[in-house]
């Protein structure tokens, strides 16, 4: 069997972290690997590995040396980001675990203006992806409006971030 054919089979791509756990589980075997040698042998522990593989739950510098110990090398992918307004799939409070807390049925506004005074790049494009980027803006508008001291406080973060959000939508 040609490199490339080996290439081609040992290729995948991953969609939930027990894949990634799976296929390094799978991979090991193929080498005859048992989970002590591939650990120590790529030095993480016995316990990073079996949780690796169990629930594909690794730091990425591990999941790099491990891959690499077992022949695989690890890629990241670009993809387009779609910002529309879709409608998320799970509860907010679920998805934003503590962002409004005292509140578990809080309207969608409320965790936008919560996330925009505590402003975080991959919670804010989050609910971009979850609300449109134009519900985030909307929501700027309005906090800057109604509390001008707390909106000041962080509006060189926000409008950084809502630029940089922009400026990826434009060239996507």
């Amino acid at each position: 069997m040609s490199d490339f054919t080996n290439m081609i089979r040992s290729s995948f791509q991953a969609k939930h972290p027990k894949e990634v756990g799976y296929a390094l589980s799978k991979k090991r075997k193929a080498l005859k690997l048992t989970q002590e040698n591939a650990a120590r042998k790529s030095g993480i522990s016995l316990s990073m590995l079996r949780r690796a593989e169990s629930h594909g739950k690794i730091p990425l510098p591990h999941l790099m040396r491990l891959a690499d110990t077992i022949g695989y090398q690890v890629h990241f992918q670009e993809k387009p980001l779609s910002l529309t307004n879709n409608q998320p799939s799970v509860d907010l409070n679920k998805r934003y675990p503590g962002l409004v807390w005292s509140n578990s049925k809080a309207q969608q506004e409320v965790f936008i203006r919560k996330a925009l005074l505590n402003p975080r790049f991959g919670q804010l494009l989050q609910l971009a992806r979850d609300f449109g980027i134009a519900s985030i803006q909307k929501e700027w508008t309005i906090l800057r409006a109604q509390s001008p001291s707390e909106s000041q406080r962080v509006a060189i973060e926000v409008n950084r971030i809502l630029r940089n959000m922009e400026r990826s939508t434009e060239a996507a």
